[in-house]
C-alpha cells in the first residue's frame, strides 16, 4: 500500500513512494495556473525531504510566470500571515505537520492567507488531473528572492496584540519541545520577547524527530520531566510546523491535546463572547465553556480549511480542533501555536493562577482515539458499513458518521491525511468509551480481513 492523500488543501504522502518531484511539479504547476499573477511564498519545515520538494515547487511556480519568495524553513502560520503582508497571490507550505518524518506534503494557501476553500481545492484538483498548465515567461528579475528573518515581521505584529508587559512582569519559566521542526530556535526567540526564561529540548531544527511530531501526551514524556524538575510554569509540545500544540502543567501532567482549545476559549470568550466553530471529533468541553458565556457552538468537518471557512460564514470569534489547533478572528484566519503560547502565558500572568487550576475548572471527560489502517480506496465504504452497528440511531453524516448516545458520542471517519479510519469517542465512563471504540475497531478489522 502506497499512501497518497489528496484533499482540497493539498497533497501528502510518503516521500519516494507517492510524493515524488514529478508529482510536486505537476501540482505546483496546477496551483501556479490557478492563482492570479503575482508573487508566491514558499516555505518548509525541517524534514530531510524539504529542500528537494522546495526546489521542485519553486521551479514549477516560476514556469507558470510567478516570482517566488523563498522563506526556507518557516512555520506555516507565519507563512499564512506573510501572504497578506506581502500581498502575494498565494503560498505553498511544505510540511506534513503531525505525520512522521518519512511523510511530506504540499499545503496550498490562497491570497487571503487561508488554506484553499472547497471551490478552490476542487479547481486545483481538476487542473492537476487535466494536466493543462499555463506556462508563461517570468516578467520580474530576479524571479527568485530569498527572504531572510521575515519571521520578525510576524513577531512584531503578534507581540503588539498581546499583553507583553504583564507577561514580562511574571517572569515565567517555560519548557518547549519543537521536535526539531520549523519552530526550532524561533519559539525560544518568541518566548524571550515575552520575558520568559526558556528551557528548550529537541531544538536543533535538523528534521530528525526524537518522537512523532504530533503534540499528544505519549510524546511529552521528556518535556513533562523537565517541567517538573525545573519548576517551570508550563510546557509546550509542538508539531513540525507550529500549527498544533499541547500543554504540560506545572505539576508535570501531560494534558491531552483536547485541552488546548477549551483553555484558550475559556480565556478569550470572557472578553470577546461570540460564536465558536469546532469539528465533529472535538471534546464536548468546548460546549461547556461556550455555555458558560452564553454563546453558540457549530460543528463542521475536520480540517483547518473547514474550520476557517465556517468561521467566516458564522462570523465566529474563534475556531479550533481537538488536535491542539486554535484560530482567533482578531488575529489571523489560521491555526497558530505561537498565538496559543502567547495567550496561555497572558492568562497565567493576568489571572495569577497555575495552569492546573485552569484545567480543574473544566469538566473531566474520557476520550479515546483509535485508528484502523486500510487501503485508501476502501476508506469511505468501510466507514459507511459501520452504520450497521447503530440501528435506529440518529447519525450526523457531514464527515463520516457521528453518533450521539445518552452516555457518549462516537465519530468514525476517513482520515484526510493518512490511509486510516479514525475512531474517536468521549463520555463520562472510561470503560464504557473504550468498550464502544473497541466494538467499532473490531468490526472494521473483521471487514478488512
Amino acid at each position: 500500500m502506497k499512501p497518497l492523500k489528496l484533499n482540497i488543501s493539498g497533497v501528502r504522502g510518503i516521500v519516494g513512494q507517492t510524493i515524488t518531484p514529478e508529482l510536486v511539479v505537476d501540482f505546483c504547476c496546477a496551483f501556479g495556473t490557478m492563482i492570479p499573477p503575482g508573487p508566491v511564498l514558499v516555505g518548509r519545515d525541517t524534514r530531510p525531504s524539504g529542500p528537494m520538494l522546495l526546489e521542485a515547487t519553486t521551479a514549477a511556480l516560476m514556469s507558470t510566470g510567478h516570482e517566488v519568495m523563498d522563506l526556507d524553513i518557516c512555520p506555516t502560520p507565519i507563512i499564512q500571515f506573510l501572504v497578506k503582508k506581502y500581498r502575494a497571490s498565494g503560498a505553498v507550505s511544505i510540511t506534513a505537520g503531525h505525520n512522521k518524518a518519512e511523510w511530506n506534503a504540499l499545503n496550498f494557501i490562497n491570497a487571503q492567507g487561508t488554506y484553499l476553500n472547497e471551490f478552490q481545492g476542487t479547481e486545483l484538483l481538476d487542473l492537476y488531473h487535466l494536466g493543462k498548465f499555463a506556462f508563461k515567461k517570468i516578467k520580474k528579475s530576479p524571479a527568485l528572492i530569498h527572504e531572510v528573518n521575515s519571521e520578525e515581521i510576524y513577531f512584531s505584529w503578534l507581540l503588539s496584540r498581546l499583553k507583553v508587559e504583564e507577561i514580562k512582569k511574571s517572569a515565567l519559566k517555560v519548557v518547549v519541545d519543537p521536535c526539531n521542526g520549523a519552530g526550532s530556535g524561533l519559539v525560544s526567540r518568541f518566548l524571550n520577547y515575552l520575558g520568559c526564561e526558556v528551557i528548550a529540548v529537541n531544538d536543533l531544527g535538523n528534521g530528525f524527530f526524537p518522537h512523532d511530531p504530533e503534540p499528544r501526551p505519549r510524546n511529552a514524556g521528556e518535556l513533562a520531566a523537565l517541567v517538573k524538575a525545573t519548576s517551570a510554569a508550563v510546557g509546550f509540545l509542538l508539531n513540525s510546523d507550529v500549527s498544533r500544540i499541547s500543554l504540560v502543567t506545572e505539576e508535570g501532567e501531560t494534558l491531552s491535546e483536547e485541552y488546548t482549545f477549551p483553555l484558550i476559549a475559556d480565556y478569550w470568550l470572557k472578553r470577546h463572547p461570540g460564536p465558536v466553530i469546532t469539528n465533529l471529533s472535538t471534546s464536548r468541553m468546548i460546549e461547556d465553556v461556550a455555555k458558560k458565556y452564553g454563546v453558540k457552538v457549530s460543528r463542521t468537518k475536520v480540517g483547518q480549511s473547514a474550520i476557517i471557512q465556517a468561521m467566516f460564514q458564522e462570523n465566529a470569534v474563534l475556531g479550533g480542533e481537538g488536535s491542539g489547533s486554535v484560530a482567533i478572528k482578531d488575529f489571523q484566519p489560521a491555526f497558530d501555536a505561537f498565538l496559543v503560547m502567547g495567550l496561555i502565558l497572558e492568562r497565567l500572568a493576568t489571572e495569577e493562577k497555575n495552569l492546573s487550576q485552569f484545567v480543574r475548572q473544566l469538566p473531566r471527560y474520557y476520550i479515546v482515539k483509535d485508528k484502523v489502517v486500510c487501503p485508501s480506496h476502501r476508506l469511505h465504504s468501510l466507514v459507511a458499513e459501520t452504520r450497521k452497528l447503530f440501528p435506529g440511531a440518529e447519525i450526523n453524516s457531514l464527515d463520516g458518521l457521528r453518533v450521539e448516545k445518552k452516555d457518549l458520542w462516537i465519530h468514525i471517519r476517513a482520515s484526510a491525511t493518512e490511509p486510516l479510519v479514525r475512531v474517536i469517542a468521549e463520555g463520562s465512563s472510561a470503560s464504557r468509551v473504550r468498550q464502544e471504540v473497541d466494538r467499532v475497531v473490531t468490526f472494521l478489522n473483521r471487514l478488512i480481513g
